[in-house]
């Protein structure tokens, strides 16, 4: 079940549960002589201790909607039951409580959203991937805007064209050709952020019990929405150069799958990027398969070494990849303004989804940026970015050389804001947290970037609102939280392992 629990909300977590299975039953989403899942199975998905889910049963059995039975579990009770008339009745002269469609839980349940990030007022934040503050320039984006508005007049406080201004597309299609993107302005769709044109992308090619592929770890937000809208998760495993491209071949084989997500540059969480071969690969593939990729590329101007290969739709010849980017991390997230680029059938359909959404991004906010970026503010900004973050990098690597567990390792990443970091096998970075929250420092643990939740002893560190002592004093921190816990987690794991039989 998924049951959507709010933590440090002002109801106990007793309390919600209770209330969700109440709407539950009540609403005839759970029927009569329906089981409820074992207590020991509930309280492991949600995350909470076996008392707290057997309170919750006992008080819905207290209301006379359920009955337990000893060996056998719990169960709805008929509706006709005295003890059920009598919960009805109580029922109706409670405040009305609306019930939920069952994918709105789904947001609520997955490991990202109880990851608790509440730390001391000094505490390091490496968790969030948000551009810093002090980097964005916000008066000459200002000035921008103000511009725009003279220009624009009354035009722009109308709702717009749904493809998006057509001004911010041209400006678009100039700046993509530089990465080897060919396109007209008719193949831009402005979307509200990369969010967005993800769930319009979805939507597009895959019908509810589809598969979606994506790697093996990924963005986490990724497969909530795709949850969410009633399609599976194909987790593939992914290290340092991508996709393993035999296993995805063999999940492509199968069948049932519509699309693949993948972040080839500056991948998120692994801040690695694919070769040009690697590439070239996944193209045939999917190509042979007949599934559309989707390309994120949310970090695209982020470059700090090297050149890099070019974006998959560069490379594609045959109108395989949907390109998808945002000005969210290069720029502030505040301005809601991604984009797709696609062949033009799909963009016409990306338009029709578009509208059934929001109609369209807003016009203001789309002249202001199609302003910033023609008088050169954009590029001037990046520029101040990049060399901030060639800083940070060279300080992050060389403080998680001097600080972490001799065992750490981490893949130098060629730009953007994310590093992963791989500590010791015995820990369990998800369970470490805590006491680095405690000491004051924060990351994004392993666990939450694979769907299946499964232990990892990585993290990914952001170093986009991080300056360089922050960084210097975070991983220092983390180090030391580290070094006092890898005893006893090589203790736990040695516990964990059975002994090796000799023959």
């Amino acid at each position: 079940m998924l049951i959507p629990i709010e933590r440090g909300g002002s109801e106990t977590v007793t309390r919600q549960i209770v209330q969700y299975l109440r709407r539950a039953i009540e609403a005839g989403r759970l029927r009569p002589g329906a089981k409820l899942e074992p207590i020991r199975q509930l309280a492991r998905e949600l995350g909470v201790n076996r008392e707290t889910v057997a309170g919750a049963y006992h008080e819905l059995e207290v209301l006379g909607l359920t009955e337990s039975t000893v060996g056998r579990g719990t169960f709805v009770r008929p509706r006709d039951t005295p003890a059920s008339v009598a919960a009805a009745t109580a029922a109706a002269d409670r405040p009305f409580e609306p019930v939920f469609a069952r994918r709105c839980a789904v947001p609520l349940t997955d490991a990202a959203s109880r990851v608790d990030y509440s730390a001391p007022a000094n505490a390091v934040h490496f968790e969030r991937l948000i551009p810093d503050p002090s980097l964005v320039p916000h008066e000459e984006f200002r000035k921008a805007l103000n511009r725009a508005l003279l220009k624009g007049g009354a035009r722009l406080y109308d709702y717009g064209e749904p493809r998006g201004s057509e001004r911010l597309r041209r400006a678009l299609v100039e700046r993509l050709a530089h990465s080897g993107i060919e396109c007209d302005a008719a193949d831009v769709v402005i979307t509200a952020g990369s969010t967005q044109g993800f769930a319009i992308v979805a939507t597009l090619f895959c019908d509810p019990g589809d598969a979606v592929v994506v790697e093996a770890p990924t963005y986490p937000w990724a497969c909530v929405t795709l949850a969410a809208l009633g399609l599976r998760v194909a987790p593939v495993p992914a290290g340092e150069d991508g996709f393993d491209l035999a296993r995805l071949e063999a999940v492509l084989a199968r069948g049932g799958v519509r699309l693949i997500y993948t972040m080839p540059s500056f991948h998120n969480p692994r801040g690695t990027s694919t070769t040009l071969a690697h590439r070239k690969q996944l193209l045939d593939i999917a190509g042979r398969y007949g599934v559309t990729i989707l390309e994120d590329d949310f970090e695209k101007d982020l470059r700090v070494r090297g050149r890099g290969a070019p974006p998959l739709r560069a490379l594609d010849t045959r109108g395989i990849v949907v390109y998808l980017s945002t000005f969210s991390k290069a720029l502030f997230p505040a301005a809601r303004i991604g984009w797709l680029v696609a062949p033009r059938r799909v963009a016409d359909a990306a338009v029709r989804i578009k509208r059934t959404m929001d109609i369209t991004t807003s016009p203001i906010v789309q002249a202001g940026l199609a302003q910033f970026l023609g008088e050169g503010g954009y590029d001037r900004h990046i520029r101040r970015v990049v060399r901030e973050l060639g800083v940070r990098l060279e300080a992050a690597e060389l403080a998680i050389t001097a600080q972490l567990p001799r065992a750490s390792h981490c893949a130098s990443p060629e730009g953007g804001y994310l590093m992963w970091v791989t500590l010791p096998e015995a820990i369990d970075t998800y369970a470490l947290l805590p006491e680095a929250r405690r000491a004051g420092v924060l990351y994004a643990p392993g666990q939450i970037f694979y769907a299946d939740q499964q232990r990892s002893s990585s993290l990914r560190l952001s170093l986009a609102r991080t300056p360089v002592p922050e960084i210097e004093r975070g991983l220092r921190l983390l180090g030391e939280v580290a070094h006092a816990a890898l005893p006893r987690a090589r203790r736990r794991s040695a516990v964990r392992e059975p002994a090796a039989v000799q023959l």
